[in-house]
This record gives C-alpha cells, structure tokens and sequence, in this order.
C-alpha cells in the first residue's frame, strides 16, 4: 500500500491519509469428490477515512477470473440430470468498478447505543456491454478472451445495533439487505457473486449454504450430496443477548431469521423467485452459545436448531417438533458451529 495524488478531490481528516490499494490473490475453492473453482482476483482504488466515523472505499477496477478443474464423474453425472449445476463450474469474467461506505460509532466506550453500517455498489460490465451491443436476450452475448463476461448490478447493506443493557451485557442486532441485477450479457449474477443463507455467522441453524432459495426444495437421494443453494436476493436478521458468565468465558442467546430468493421465475428451481409472499419463506432458528475471550481471539461454540423451515412440506412451523430427547430429531436438528470472532 502506498500514498500517491489523487485524480480526483477527496474530503479526509489531516490525521487519515488518503490510499491507493492495488491488489492481486488466487484462491482455490474445493468441494471434495465434486469440483474446483480457481480465482484469480485483482483489483486497484483508494481507500479513505473521512474521519474517525466514516471510510471510503472505491475500487477503480476489479477483475475477477473463474475457472474450474478436477469435475468428477458424479458431479457430472448431476449436471446431466439437473443443468443449473453447470452454472457452478462456467468459466466466470467479472470486471468493473466498486464502491463502499462504513460507518461506525462502535469505538465511544461511554455510549449505550453504538452501530456499524455498511453498504456497497457493484457494476461489472457495464460500459463494454454498451460498447458491444450485449445482449443475451436477443441472441447478442459477448465474449472477452473466449468467456463471456458477467454483466450485473449488485447492492448490499449490513447494519448492526449494539445496546449495552449493564457493565456485563449487551444486546446486538443485525439486519443484512442484497439485491443483484443481471442484465444485458447475463440472464443471472455470477456463481461466485450470488447471495448464500444458512452457516456459522448467519442463519446458524442451518448447514452452510442450504437454505432457500425461497420454498424451493431439492431433490435429495440417499447418494446425493448437499447442494450449495444461491439467489440474487437476501434479506437477514439476528439477535443476540450476550453477557459474561465468568472468567474469560461468555455466553449468548440468539436468534437468527432470513432466506434467499431467485429475481426471475426458474423452471429447474420451483418456488425459489421472489413473491409478494416471500415474508412467508423466512427461515428462523434459535440457539445458544458459549464463548471464550482469549484477547487475542474469541473463540465461539454455537448449538442451534430451526423453529421455521421455509423447505418444510406442510406446516412451516416446526417449533412444536422439538424434542431434545430424541436421538433421531438431534441428528437431524441441532447445528454446532464452531468459529473465530463474534458472527456480527
């Protein structure tokens, strides 16, 4: 990271300098006996506080760069059966520019109220659509370097709200809001750059990655494996009571709530577009957790189980199907999340 002028006049505090950042990464995504995603990712902007509360972050250029490897015989063998999977393993092209907004209070010990927000905007391909015609729906799609490239808008926000309740206890709250929009050389957004529900800093009570989107259910065999579920909306909320048991030790009640939703209508995933009913597919778990302040990390343990199932056949409702006595109902309900650092 280094200092250089700006093309353009940035309002910052003399006590924050003004960045440039340029990066480059590769990273490699494995799913085991399924497939491998290789990125290769690189990006230069700038970074700016425009003061203690409020940073800037544009990102001038992105490119991003998918390509997937070692496809095994049973994914392929699912591909043939269900062709939206192939969208997984696609060779993705993502350029364009990015912006994001913070803002936090979070630091003002004193205060009883403190929140963070952030939101951001992404373009990919806007301006070489426009140049080259793109257009997917009449036939038109474009290619760069043989792939076609990923043309879309996305937005997303997490806001948080933090309220002490005594020298011992807190109360947080989150509340996550994304849309992408996929147009001209794209009928929908980028595997890599589509919303995911369900894991350990979301809907906790879910396995990563399994839930939505919408009430669209999957079919499941006895040799199928759990399918990554994504979408182009997400809407989630969070709760949780925390407070110090003793020593370094904590503890926390929370409760999770959320889905992920399809733009468009899909004939291979029905129930998964949003609807003037989609407050109706909202997932909902609750749990609790243990949690162990080390300073230099927090290591956190959290035991949680669905009380709403949007995939659920009949009644959605599954508060009244608890039974912790049950072996055969733990196993197929109680979700152990293991992790680093508070989920929000």
């Amino acid at each position: 990271m280094a200092q250089i002028t700006y093309p353009f006049k940035v309002k910052s505090s003399s006590a924050y300098v003004p960045h440039t950042q340029a990066k480059i990464g590769y990273e490699k995504q494995t799913r085991i006996e399924l497939y491998s995603l290789n990125s290769l990712k690189s990006s230069f902007g700038y970074l700016w506080k425009q003061n203690v509360h409020k940073e800037h972050g544009l990102s001038v250029v992105n490119i991003h760069y998918v390509r997937s490897s070692n496809i095994t015989d049973e994914y392929q063998k699912q591909i043939d059966s269900n062709p939206t999977l192939a969208r997984v393993t696609e060779k993705q092209f993502i350029f364009g520019p990015s912006y994001t907004y913070t803002y936090t209070n979070t630091m003002e010990q004193e205060m009883k109220n403190t929140i963070y927000f952030q939101g951001g905007i992404d373009i990919a391909g806007n301006l070489v659509g426009l140049i080259t015609g793109a257009n997917l729906n009449t036939g038109n799609q474009r290619e760069l370097l043989g792939v076609a490239f990923s043309q879309y808008v996305k937005l997303e926000s997490d806001f948080r709200h933090y309220l002490k309740l005594g020298r011992k206890s807190q109360l947080a709250s989150r509340l996550i809001l994304g849309a992408g929009l996929p147009y001209g050389n794209s009928d929908q957004l980028p595997f890599i750059k589509q919303f995911f529900a369900g894991g350990i800093n979301g809907l906790r009570a879910f396995n990563a990655r399994s839930v939505g989107p919408g009430s669209y259910v999957p079919p499941i065999d006895s040799t199928s494996f759990l399918l990554d579920q994504s979408g182009d909306l997400k809407l989630e909320m969070s709760a949780e009571l925390r407070t110090k048991l003793f020593s370094i030790v904590q503890g926390a009640l929370f409760v999770d709530a959320g889905n992920i939703w399809l733009l468009n209508e899909n004939a291979d995933k029905p129930g998964a577009a949003i609807s003037k009913n989609f407050l109706k597919e909202i997932a909902v778990g609750v749990g609790t957790g243990l949690r162990f302040d080390f300073s230099f990390l927090i290591l956190r343990f959290d035991l949680a189980f669905p009380i709403r199932n949007p995939n659920s056949d009949g009644n959605r409702w599954v508060i009244n199907q608890i039974d912790l006595g049950n072996k055969q109902w733990r196993s197929d309900n109680l979700v152990l999340n293991l992790a680093i650092g508070y989920p929000f």
